[in-house]
């Protein structure tokens, strides 16, 4: 199992898929389709430049990270993020991991790099103080239709900013029913 998702990895067509997998049998799907060659250029690039030797382990990690999907192995995502194979997204426990900036200009993808990334912390206060000056106020909704890729802690947590730190805004009402509008 370990060669078939390494030689589908490395020929850039993505994960085998075992989903339809259940006790009684094992249904494996290997795609046949590259789905990303400039993933395998990048990657050839890193162990060139960096003289470095990438394990099934490591490559399977990165795959994962190609494709967005959340990584739990910190010994990996550190010696990556050393190396400047991966970029941090964020600070607190909802960070995720993405290829590094190099390997979108690579890609010619440096757009997606950006959506990815995400816009600054200070640039999602700037669209909520935005919003509250053309709204007069906001809810809870409001601002989870703006930032739908944000956890509702992470929306409350850049409110409680502007309120405490910044005092900016302040918040009316209940917690369930209230808003926010500017100070």
């Amino acid at each position: 199992m370990d060669d078939i998702f390494k030689n589908t990895i490395e020929e850039g067509k993505g994960l085998p898929d075992l989903s339809e997998s259940d006790s009684f049998s094992v249904k494996l799907r290997i795609p046949t389709k590259v789905k990303d060659k400039n993933f395998i250029f990048y990657l050839e690039r890193i162990v060139n430049e960096k003289q470095i030797h990438l394990s099934f382990e490591e490559i399977y990690v990165l795959e994962k990270i190609r494709e967005h999907q959340m990584v739990a192995e910190p010994e990996y995502k550190k010696k990556f993020l050393e190396l400047g194979i991966i970029e941090k997204v964020g600070k607190t426990r909802g960070a995720k991991y993405i290829l590094s900036h190099k390997y979108y200009v690579h890609a010619g993808k440096v757009g997606l790099h950006t959506r990815l990334s995400g816009i600054s912390r200070e640039k999602q206060k700037e669209l909520i103080i935005k919003h509250l000056e053309k709204n007069r106020r906001g809810f809870m909704k409001d601002f989870q239709d703006i930032f739908s890729e944000l956890k509702r802690m992470d929306i409350s947590n850049l409110l409680r900013e502007l309120k405490a730190k910044d005092k900016k805004i302040t918040h009316e009402g209940s917690r369930k029913t209230g808003y926010w509008k500017l100070v």
